[in-house]
């Protein structure tokens, strides 16, 4: 025992975990050389110090001697610490970037009166499909079905419309969508989904969108932000509540968040087999690709990355920063003259002005929309100002004590196609200068009063609404005014305050 509490050997275990601080931290690449090489010196100087303190050859101040060891000894739990919450923030960025394979959820459905409960029920049955969309993904999906009950054969349909026909008047007996077109057939035939049932779910995976990489420290870029609520993997093809566009410049400190309407009406690019105008939600269907290539042919634009987040989750975020701020503007709420509106979700009673937000009274404020006499419109402002307050609080030297718990939060509800060496390079910036961003937001506006009698990945919604659905349809001005900002920032030119259409 007493060899195992020499100095020598206790000095010799503290340099050697020193050390494997000093490289788990330099291959983080977070810290700047200013800080970090400071840091590194103070370390072994510390070390040196106290292992010269303890010497005491003729045993005169043996309790002085015992306190410096046990201060040696918390010095190398604490780097040994330090250095594994290193390690999991590096394990944490490696996890959500790079991008990934996304995954397609294909699923049998069969009707709900029918006696098939199994697809062992499914043997010697017909199938039906709607082949004019995904026909790819509809042919590998028939390949897993193969292998599991054997050969089947699959009636092509031209539209959803008559896929969902077919079933119901028993000219097939079931029916292979993709589950994220399988949430919209209500849209098809009132009650579709609740006459209906899922007996089983394939999962078919692609690649996932490539980065165009910039040299994010050094050049403005742009990002497309997407947000879902679908449980489960965010990988997952899933509708997007949220879809962003943030326009990044590092030299001037800026951000723009410009907001696009989940029901604006556009060009559906990039889909197979889908040609015309839909929601911009309903892109989501063929990926994040898909919604990325819509973007980019409404606004002019080329994204270098986009960053995905199940937005519910990624509210935890709010607790693990300890709460957000938000200054709620006064808006012109149904029923009342004074701003006040109460959430559908929870319930909850907010103010104009300031308000402290934990994660539950955040979700229900960015959820509310019925309240507004504006209606969706509100809440693509509130989620703005929301991801924005989120952003400034990240900035802040505050997020230093917190990051252990921001990284826990976002774990299995974040991903993005940047590399983590990009991230790590912006926190690194970010540390290094500790400079206030300048953060600004911008929504597009149509008019929302709009229906549409057929939806690109839809088709005709006359049957259960001879009046159609309701649309956004986009003002050509509000488009323009968006891009000049994007570009603006995009030059490193400065903008004053962006002014709201």
């Amino acid at each position: 025992m007493k060899k195992l509490l020499s100095r020598r050997l206790i000095f010799i275990l503290s340099l050697l975990v020193a050390v494997f601080f000093s490289f788990i931290i330099f291959e983080l690449k977070i810290l700047p050389l200013k800080y970090y090489i400071p840091l590194i010196v103070f370390v072994f100087v510390i070390l040196i110090l106290l292992y010269r303190g303890e010497k005491d050859k003729e045993n005169k101040h043996l309790i002085k001697v015992t306190i410096l060891k046990a201060i040696q000894v918390l010095i190398s739990i604490i780097l040994v610490v330090a250095s594994l919450y290193a390690m999991k923030g590096s394990s944490f960025l490696n996890s959500i970037t790079g991008g990934g394979d996304q995954t397609i959820e294909m699923d049998i459905v069969v009707l709900k009166s029918s006696s098939y409960q199994a697809l062992n029920d499914l043997k010697d049955v017909s199938f039906g499909a709607n082949t004019a969309i995904d026909a790819i993904n509809i042919n590998k999906t028939e390949t897993l079905i193969e292998e599991e009950i054997g050969d089947i054969e699959i009636q092509p349909f031209t539209t959803h419309n008559e896929t969902v026909q077919a079933l119901n008047s028993g000219t097939v007996q079931a029916i292979v969508i993709k589950s994220v077109d399988y949430e919209t057939l209500d849209d098809v035939e009132k009650g579709f989904k609740e006459n209906t049932r899922v007996v089983k779910t394939f999962e078919i995976k692609i690649p996932s969108v490539k980065a165009n990489s910039a040299k994010v420290t050094q050049e403005p870029f742009l990002i497309f932000i997407s947000g879902t609520d679908k449980r489960g993997p965010i990988s997952t093809f899933a509708l997007s509540d949220v879809n962003m566009i943030a326009a990044i410049n590092p030299k001037t400190k800026q951000v723009l968040l410009t907001s696009i309407p989940r029901d604006y009406y556009v060009d559906i690019i990039g889909m197979d087999g889908v040609t015309g105008k839909d929601k911009l939600t309903h892109s989501a269907k063929g990926g994040i690709n898909c919604t990325i290539d819509t973007v980019e042919n409404l606004m002019g634009i080329k994204f270098n990355y986009y960053a995905k987040f199940n937005f519910t989750s990624f509210l935890n975020v709010v607790d693990a920063l300890g709460g957000i701020t938000i200054d709620v503007p006064k808006y012109d709420v149904i029923g009342r003259d004074d701003g006040v509106f109460t959430t559908k979700l929870d319930k909850y009673t907010i103010k104009p002005g300031v308000n402290d937000f934990d994660s539950k009274h955040a979700l229900s404020f960015v959820r509310e929309r019925k309240a507004f006499v504006e209606g969706d419109a509100i809440r693509g402002k509130n989620q703005m100002i929301m991801i924005k307050a989120i952003i400034k609080k990240c900035c802040s030297p505050a997020i230093i004590t917190k990051l252990d718990s921001v990284i826990e939060s976002l774990e299995d509800c974040f991903e993005t196609n940047m590399e983590a060496s990009d991230i790590k390079s912006l926190i690194n910036m970010q540390i290094d200068d500790m400079s206030a961003w300048d953060v600004q937001s911008f929504r597009l506006e149509g008019d929302d009063t709009k229906r549409a009698f057929h939806l690109a990945t839809v088709g005709d919604v006359t049957k259960v609404n001879p009046k159609g659905l309701f649309i956004n349809e986009p003002y050509a001005e509000s488009i323009e005014k968006a891009k000049q900002y994007i570009q603006i920032i995009m030059e490193g030119k400065e903008i004053l305050k962006v002014k709201e259409e």
